[in-house]
């Protein structure tokens, strides 16, 4: 392997058997990963990017062909010689920002032992590498008091004081807002000046466009691109989405001007509310004095940074946790809203929350079984297999389908009984601009059908789907940002 590469594979074919299905994930992938250097990794969800980053991270072993990391064939080690490469060489950052850490340890020990197993010398400290993502107030916190998009940060913080001279990481900037997610790809831009490597799956056009190499996979094969082309993408991100055939956020336009959902009195008043935790002798006021309307038929959204309040809010409303101040008004046929009914509230949270022995088609049929309503409604699942590009998945499990694919699963469960509000914490997070669209086509034409969606999100580009936009800072409302009717984008 050439001196200026930090990895290659060869061949690389990996094949997942399991019980419902055998998947050919990769098919024959050849591919260099230069030192000094961004590779950005990019696709449809389930196109194999994960499976690329895992058999480059030691994490699994591909079925036949090569994956050299460092000179040496990871298939071709055991034991010791792997944890090895994966300790000091490799460093690897998981999808879903929570499978990076220990339950029990804070932020600033996972840093701690990150740092004792580091064989190669390194220009950051721990300290200096929370401060340069934004997170240094949080080093005396455990995993789960963090925000997803502060779990993100943490996760990459703690591979990158291992001094790994290659890192593999997959979506890292999916959950963070521009401001965050500007501060890691500095740190990004800074470690390749001094030698590491970086390979990140991606959906995000600031990545592809800061990446010295874009690989394209679709259906496990790699996409060759035209000589120049990759440069060229870099500059410009509209680009980047329409060579892969996607739209960058564009919403379509109705004919005979924009259609609204049927109006009526607020489904949910929220009304002065407030939520705060205690931290030791700390107390986090994550909710301040929140008050807003939930009116039937509309598309609004809930912007704000990482940790800025946007998923309590959302716990609060849908009844996970208690506020300690402030009241909920529900209008709702069972009355106050003690016992929500997923015809009434349906989530889509930012850990899914599917049921990992059930099928995907069992996965959205789930509320419409509780409710006794699975025959007057297979023909709606149907339907929504077919929105959400989960046909052929219908039979596999959750875990045998990407986490792209399993957020719109988890979408199409929430929607399967039209409830009257729906909250989505992320809902684009992890889906291609093509599916983003998606998306919010399906949560638009849900409004039609009177569902009131509060949608979280860092995501300003998204901005153009929505009715209204709530601000958040600091778990305080700062803005109001309402939307002309004329300008909605309808479906």
């Amino acid at each position: 392997m050439p001196a200026e590469a930090a990895a290659r594979v060869v061949d690389l074919v990996k094949v997942y058997r399991t019980e419902t299905a055998k998947v050919r994930a990769l098919q024959g992938i050849d591919a260099e990963f230069p030192s000094a250097a961004v590779t950005a990794v990019v696709g449809p969800s389930g196109s194999g990017k994960s499976s690329l980053l895992r058999l480059l991270a030691g994490v699994d072993r591909p079925t036949s062909g090569t994956v050299e990391v460092g000179g040496r064939d990871l298939a071709r080690l055991r034991g010791r010689e792997l944890r090895k490469i994966r300790r000091g060489t490799v460093g690897y950052v998981f999808q879903r920002p929570s499978d990076n850490f220990v339950s029990y340890l804070t932020v600033g020990e996972h840093m701690q032992l990150a740092e004792r197993s580091r064989t190669h010398p390194s220009t950051l400290t721990p300290d200096g590498l929370l401060e340069r993502l934004g997170i240094e107030h949080r080093r005396d916190h455990l995993p789960n008091e963090l925000s997803g998009g502060e779990q993100q940060r943490a996760a990459f913080a703690q591979v990158l004081a291992a001094g790994p001279t290659l890192v593999v990481a997959d979506e890292p900037t999916a959950e963070l807002d521009s401001e965050s997610g500007e501060k890691l790809l500095e740190v990004v831009r800074s470690l390749t000046e001094t030698g590491v490597g970086f390979v990140l799956a991606t959906h995000d056009h600031k990545v592809a466009m800061l990446a010295h190499q874009t690989l394209e996979i679709e259906h496990g094969l790699l996409r060759e691109e035209p000589a120049g082309e990759t440069t060229r993408m870099r500059r410009d991100p509209e680009v980047i989405a329409l060579a892969r055939g996607h739209a960058l956020y564009r919403p379509q336009q109705q004919e005979g001007g924009p259609r609204r959902g049927p109006s009526g009195p607020p489904v949910l008043e929220v009304d002065s509310v407030t939520k705060v935790y205690p931290r030791g002798s700390e107390v986090v006021h994550a909710l301040e004095d929140v008050t807003l309307e939930l009116e039937p038929g509309r598309l609004l959204g809930l912007m704000g940074r990482s940790g800025s309040g946007k998923t309590t809010l959302l716990n609060v409303i849908a009844g996970w946790e208690q506020p300690d101040g402030g009241n909920l008004v529900w209008n709702l046929p069972n009355g106050n809203g003690a016992a929500l009914a997923w015809a009434d509230v349906a989530v889509v949270p930012q850990k899914l929350g599917l049921i990992e022995e059930l099928t995907v088609r069992k996965n959205i049929e789930y509320p419409a079984r509780l409710a006794g309503r699975l025959d007057e409604l297979s023909g709606r699942v149907d339907d929504l297999l077919e929105e959400f590009g989960l046909v052929e998945l219908a039979d596999r499990l959750p875990s045998e389908t990407s986490v792209g694919q399993q957020q719109r699963t988890a979408l199409a469960r929430a929607l399967v009984l039209a409830p009257r509000l729906l909250l989505a914490d992320e809902p684009s997070g992890h889906q291609d601009a093509g599916w983003a669209n998606g998306v919010f086509d399906a949560l638009r034409r849900a409004t039609l059908d009177g569902t009131c969606c509060l949608v979280a999100t860092h995501n300003e580009e998204v901005a153009v789907y929505l009715d209204e936009i709530f601000s958040m800072q600091d778990g305080r409302l700062v803005e109001t940002v309402g939307r002309p009717a004329e300008t909605v984008p309808r479906n």
